[in-house]
């Protein structure tokens, strides 16, 4: 199998993983800990937001290397580390906000 190939398959299952612990969370935290409940069940599924942010991390890295030639080699790789450390740091900061102000949206 081609690198270009595995790579895009192993980011399409990534991605997956990802999307799944964004959109279900609580969902996630409860098939894997079906005991918790309260304060540590909420500690959870806050864990879950991080998680899901450094797996699309790793996906968008992934991705981007795919192509690998060249100079726009460098250019891909650099871009989706950018990228990836966005989604890292903006997911971070938001779990953040939500544990000081108590809301999502203000």
């Amino acid at each position: 199998m081609q690198p270009k190939t595995t790579l895009t398959i192993a980011s399409v299952i990534g991605l997956i993983f990802s999307f799944a612990m964004f959109l279900a969370p609580e969902f996630v935290t409860r098939e894997q800990f079906p005991n918790s409940e309260g304060q540590g069940f909420a500690d959870l599924v806050t864990l879950r937001y991080a998680i899901a942010s450094i797996i699309l991390a790793l996906v968008i890295i992934s991705y981007h290397l795919r192509d690998i030639t060249g100079h726009a080699f460098q250019i891909h790789v650099m871009r989706g580390y950018t990228l990836a450390f966005s989604v890292v740091c903006i997911t971070n900061l938001s779990v953040v906000r939500v544990f000081r102000t108590g809301e999502v949206f203000s």
